[in-house]
């Protein structure tokens, strides 16, 4: 799930994240991913900090309140200066992760990688036939 209220910014995640082979779905605001995180139980959310109805910190604590969405993991993706994301995002952990805008595709793919494990790869490319064998001579 990717919960930023720039739209923009919610179709370049997107597509970053539907050419790895992963769904997205996404939300505006604080108090949708909220309400959504507990119906579609999503294997990851990308909030920004700083939406409307609720911050993505606020939204957060009220996910890890609830039993069915506290252990969905979280990537905080802002442009808010680090050091002041930090005084209100929680620490990064097993499934918290900050990151800060501009960010790289490659910098987010390998977040979520690490953050969902192995199984957030994308499927290896089938292995090619072998080369058909030389004519008799």
């Amino acid at each position: 799930m990717v919960a930023d209220d720039t739209q923009d910014i919610v179709e370049l995640l997107k597509d970053i994240l539907t050419s790895r082979g992963h769904q997205v779905v996404s939300v505006p605001d604080g108090v949708q991913m909220i309400e959504k995180a507990k119906t579609w139980r999503p294997q990851l959310i990308i909030a920004d900090l700083m939406m409307p109805g609720a911050y993505g910190s606020a939204a957060y604590k009220a996910l890890m309140d609830d039993p069915v969405t506290a252990s969905i993991p979280v990537i905080f993706l802002t442009a808010v200066p680090e050091q002041q994301a930090r005084r209100v995002v929680p620490p990064e952990g097993p499934k918290t992760k900050h990151m800060f805008k501009p960010v790289m595709p490659h910098a987010l793919l390998a977040a979520v990688n690490a953050i969902l494990g192995a199984s957030a790869a994308p499927p290896p490319a089938p292995p090619q036939a072998p080369p058909p064998p030389p004519p008799p001579a």
